[in-house]
């Protein structure tokens, strides 16, 4: 952001200041707030110290992820009414937060380990805005003591659940204190065992989506519908947008979910389609297709790039949503390689530097 830019915004932040300053040079005023926050009994000012602290940091506050955590989950299985359709199956869902002093480092800027925590609540949104009609499905036959559909789950105890299987964050550009900046989560592909979720951490309202499906009210960026959109109000060609957006981002995340119950997992395409977040499959499509997802559950394939139409409600086949989960499996196969790290580990047969407490013990 140019000087110019600024200016507003410190104009703003000095006006604020000037008045908050006349107001305290009011008698009235001082001995009203001194009252109230009780700056005159004994450890007043540090009451009012750590109430300020507490306020400033609220986000890290103990048990206030958990508080964030399952507010997403309850909107999003119970208060959201929206359906999704399968057209909306790699469409992202936006979340947008700021960084409290207290996720700073010694740089003075967002520290890597807190960004997996703000990746876990837009995580959460999106797979269980996803799962929810499969979720309530499941739900309903646990309590009618049936099993949707009959198959293998028929034989195994125990309730299903959504596991994260590994994470990881690649850094691009810092996160000052107290920035607002947007997490844009969607699916990104899925194999015979996992589903793979990427997450964009970028710099808040650089862009708008055309339309969003949860929120039909809320109006998409105008001049988006034709899939090249724009950018702060200016139209972009595809090679000028792109750069655009790159400069945008702060860091990027890939994950990967599994479904179970029990011991038994349950395949990624079996949970969509129980979601309804998929078109009814053709007969024998595996066999026309060459069987597309090879038992090793994942692909090497090479698939021309598919194009996500742009249109609101635009009709998506198999084939086409195939081809979409094929382009992303190129970007899995060199996470789901570093699994064999854990063999790595060698229990230090040949040494190591030493051992050495955290914090106390």
């Amino acid at each position: 952001m140019s000087a110019l830019q600024k200016l507003p915004r410190i104009a703003g932040i000095v006006g604020v200041g000037a008045s908050a300053a006349a107001l305290a040079t009011q008698p009235a005023i001082r001995a009203y707030i001194s009252r109230t926050l009780g700056l005159q009994a004994p450890g007043g000012t540090w009451r009012a110290l750590a109430l300020l602290l507490a306020l400033l940091n609220l986000k890290n506050l103990p048990f206030v992820w958990h508080i964030r955590l399952f507010r997403a989950l309850v909107y999003q299985l119970y208060l959201q009414p929206t359906p999704i359709p399968p057209s909306a199956l790699f469409e992202p869902i936006i979340t947008s937060t700021r960084t409290p002093i207290a996720e700073c480092d010694y740089n003075l800027h967002k520290s890597n380990s807190t960004y997996f925590s703000d990746i876990d609540i837009s995580r959460t949104h999106l797979v269980i805005a996803l799962m929810r009609t499969g979720i309530k499905r499941a739900a309903q036959a646990k309590r009618q003591k049936t099993h949707v559909p009959e198959g293998p789950e028929a034989v195994h105890e125990g309730s299903h659940l959504v596991a994260l299987g590994a994470v990881s964050c690649h850094f691009r550009r810092e996160i000052a204190p107290y920035e607002k900046f947007e997490i844009w989560t969607r699916l990104l592909c899925w194999d015979r065992k996992w589903m793979y979720l990427v997450s964009h951490l970028v710099k808040s309202e650089v862009v708008k989506p055309a339309h969003y499906t949860l929120q039909p009210w809320r109006r998409g960026k105008k001049g988006t519908e034709n899939g090249n959109g724009n950018i702060n109000g200016k139209e972009m060609d595809d090679e000028a947008r792109r750069e655009k957006l790159k400069k945008a981002v702060f860091a990027s995340s890939i994950a990967k979910y599994v479904v179970k119950k029990g011991r038994l997992t349950i395949s990624p395409e079996q949970v969509l389609m129980r979601a309804d977040m998929l078109p009814p499959k053709p007969e024998n499509w595996g066999e026309q297709a060459g069987g597309s997802i090879p038992k090793n559950g994942t692909s090497l394939e090479t698939v021309e790039d598919a194009v996500l139409p742009a249109v609101n409600g635009s009709e998506w086949t198999w084939d086409k949503i195939e081809a979409e989960r094929l382009r992303g499996l190129r970007f899995t196969e060199m996470f789901a390689g570093l699994d064999g790290l854990h063999e790595e580990f060698d229990g230090g047969k040949n040494g190591a530097l030493g051992e050495f407490a955290d914090l106390l013990w």
